[in-house]
Formats: C-alpha cells, sequence, structure tokens
C-alpha cells in the first residue's frame, strides 16, 4: 500500500482544518463585534431566558463571540437557597451548578468551540476586593477574560447578563487592561426611573460589584431591568415584570416558532425548558425531536433582546405593507417607520447600597437605555422576533429539515 509523503500529509492536514475554519467564519461577518458574554447561567436552569438569550451570541452574524463566563453562586448550589441578597426569595428547586452543558451545546450545534469558565462563588467583601483568596477552579473565568483581552488586536465589548462580580474583581486585579482592551460594557441590571429603594436582582446578588463597576470608569451602557416608573410599575412587588419606558422588559406572547426551528435547537430549547439535568445532553442533540410540540406554546419573559439590538446595530422596524422586521442598521429603507430606542448619555451617582440614579447628560460618560413606548415596542417585537430567528437559522442552517419542507 502506497503511502503520502510525511510533508504532503502535514499540508493536507492544514488545508483541511483551513477549510473548517473558513466555513465556520462565513457565518459572522466580516466587520462583526468581538464579544464576551457574562451570563448566571445554570443547570438546572433557574431562569430558563439565560439560555434562550445566549443563542444570540451564536445565531448573530455581527457578534464575534469570543467567551462565556459564568457568574455563579454558592448560595443556589444549595437544594433550598437563602440570604442570595437583599430582597430576593428563596429558589426552593436546587441546587444548581455552573451550566457548562448549555454552552457546550451550543458548541455543539454551531460547531464552535468557544471556550468558557467560572467565575467566583462568593460575594465581594468590599468594592475593591480583588478575591485573591478563591480557589484556582473560581479563577477560571478571570484567566480567561484575561487572556482574551490580551490577545485581541482590537478592543473588545463585554455585555453582562447576572451580576457584576467577575468584570469587577478583573477590573480591581487589571484596571490597565480593561481600560486598554474593552471597548464597551453592557449591563442588563438595575432599575430605572431613578427609584429610591427598589433593588433589582442583578444588583442584589452582589451589591459591591455593581458599586465597583458603576465606579470603575469603563465605558458603561446600562439597560435597567426593573421599573422604577411609578405610573406603571405602582406598589408591584415584582416591578422587574413591567414595562416602562427606559427598562427593557417585555413579553414574548408564543415560543411556538420554535417548532419551525432546526431538530437540534429544539432539542436544546426543549432541553432548557424542562430544565433537564440528565446525561447526554450532547447525543439528545443529534436525535429527531418527537416531543409534543405544544411545549413551546407558552409565553416568554425577556430583558435581552435590547441589549442584542444595540450591540448588533439591528433596528425594528414597520415596512410600508405594514409587515414588521428586525433589519440591520445600513438596511432601513426611507419608507420604513423605526421603532425609537437608543441609549442616552448620562451621569450616574450610585450609593453603597447598590441604589442608582442618572441624569440624562449630552457630556456624560455613561449611557442609559430609552424606548418610545413599551408597549408598542412588546407588539412590533412579537410580530418581527419569530421571523427573524426563523430566517437567521435558515441562512445558518440551510440543509436542515426543518427548511427543507418549504423548498
Amino acid at each position: 500500500m502506497k503511502t503520502l509523503p510525511k510533508v504532503g500529509l502535514i499540508s493536507i492536514i492544514i488545508t483541511i482544518c483551513f477549510l473548517q475554519t473558513t466555513i465556520a467564519q462565513t457565518f459572522v461577518k466580516k466587520n462583526s463585534t468581538p464579544v464576551i458574554v457574562i451570563s448566571d447561567l445554570y443547570v438546572p436552569a433557574q431562569d430558563v431566558g439565560d439560555n434562550i438569550d445566549l443563542v444570540n451570541a451564536y445565531l448573530l452574524p455581527e457578534i464575534d463571540l469570543k467567551a462565556v463566563l459564568l457568574d455563579c453562586h454558592n448560595t443556589f448550589r444549595n437544594k433550598v437557597a437563602v440570604n442570595a441578597g437583599v430582597g430576593l426569595h428563596q429558589d426552593k428547586r436546587g441546587p444548581r451548578e455552573p451550566g457548562y452543558s448549555a454552552v457546550e451545546q451550543l458548541n455543539y450545534i454551531f460547531d464552535k468551540n468557544v471556550p468558557y469558565g467560572v467565575g467566583p462563588f462568593s460575594a465581594m467583601k468590599s468594592t475593591d476586593d480583588k478575591m485573591e483568596y478563591i480557589s484556582a477552579y473560581e479563577n477560571k473565568g478571570l484567566n480567561l477574560l484575561k487572556r482574551i483581552l490580551e490577545e485581541s488586536e482590537e478592543a473588545v465589548t463585554v455585555v453582562s447578563f447576572g451580576s457584576l462580580r467577575i468584570l469587577a474583581v478583573a477590573n480591581n486585579r487589571f484596571p490597565d487592561l480593561l481600560k486598554e482592551k474593552v471597548k464597551e460594557v453592557h449591563i442588563s441590571a438595575g432599575t430605572s426611573f431613578n427609584h429610591p429603594t427598589f433593588l433589582e436582582w442583578n444588583v442584589a446578588l452582589d451589591t459591591n460589584a455593581f458599586v465597583s463597576v458603576l465606579k470603575s470608569g469603563l465605558p458603561l451602557y446600562l439597560y435597567p431591568c426593573a421599573a422604577g416608573d411609578e405610573t406603571r410599575a405602582g406598589k408591584a412587588k415584582f416591578k422587574a415584570f413591567i414595562k416602562d419606558g427606559n427598562n427593557t422588559f417585555y413579553r414574548i406572547s408564543s415560543l411556538n416558532f420554535i417548532n419551525n426551528l432546526p431538530d437540534k435547537l429544539k432539542q436544546y430549547y426543549h432541553y432548557a425548558l424542562l430544565r433537564e439535568t440528565k446525561p447526554g445532553y450532547l447525543a439528545m442533540l443529534d436525535s429527531t425531536f418527537q416531543s409534543d410540540p405544544s411545549v413551546f406554546n407558552k409565553p416568554h419573559r425577556t430583558w435581552e433582546t435590547a441589549i442584542w439590538m444595540q450591540v448588533a446595530e439591528l433596528k425594528l422596524v414597520k415596512h410600508e405593507n405594514e409587515v414588521f422586521e428586525i433589519v440591520p442598521e445600513n438596511e432601513v429603507l426611507n419608507s420604513d417607520e423605526i421603532f425609537m430606542e437608543k441609549l442616552r448619555p448620562c451621569t450616574i451617582e450610585v450609593k453603597e447600597s447598590g441604589i442608582f440614579s442618572y441624569e440624562f447628560d449630552k457630556s456624560g460618560d455613561a449611557h442609559i437605555y430609552e424606548r418610545e413606548d413599551p408597549e408598542q415596542y412588546e407588539i412590533w417585537m412579537n410580530k418581527a422576533l419569530p421571523d427573524f430567528y426563523l430566517n437567521l437559522s435558515e441562512k445558518r442552517f440551510p440543509k436542515a429539515k426543518a427548511f427543507q419542507k418549504n423548498k
């Protein structure tokens, strides 16, 4: 049997690797934004929205995902979580562990190898705490963040959906690196309209971390989760489930559109919705989805869409023919009606308690999210979002059976 010369074999291997890399990169736009995601993602899922949200980082061609950092807390690793933070409810459905499996599943589905690591499990003891006493295991996320920033040739955008502990500790340890290599920090946390008392979940998880980052001097873009507008929220206990002009919450009326996605994605969403922890979480992605499709026919609460729209430079529009669509900013037509949402420059003051206030100021060094009509936003988003995900999925998985049926 003839064998290839060693040099020839090496050349073939290099060529194959190059082609695989090139194919993977074709789904990421040329001028995509390098992004690091910080997420309080757990297994079993605590808020299924975290699992659903992470798909954006893989699916949007405008995003070049560099790493996923898992912001997890010791309290939730118990069967019953108590004293998670000021005013936070007991979580009686534990124990939970860092959501590595969700990242592995998405790497598997999208044929990527995005690195991930967990951050400190315990709360910061002060705003300047470097947490040099934590274990090597809990340093994995911090070390990964440092390496990604050091190796990146351009400034990186950080998006945070959880507490700000990883980012705060990183800034306490290597502030010069963050100042040089972090382009923007987009934060899903806090209460809008300068509410004087309500401490939102992501803030309450680690108030020292939140205060530390808000005082860091980093380029901050804040997207409040909870509604502080008293004319809307009133005395509601769960202000994070109410819409106003400066927070990001809205309801997707139904996740039924997931039934039209490829089986791999349906299996991923189903696994998250059932809050499963069973083994074989990768193998099941290769099987045909045979569960009752009505499992997705339920509403979904979400806060994260606004951040991805801003980072990816997308616009929510209504065309002349009354069709609603999410499109790249450079593809908006002159005849389109654009839903008004933006990031307004402001100054921010924060108390040790984590309560903060902001004042709109064109010369301010921070930004706050604002939308014109939260009720209209929910209506338009419900009409545009399903097709947006379906179209992106078809471009990413054109050979999937789900899309072959219509050809």
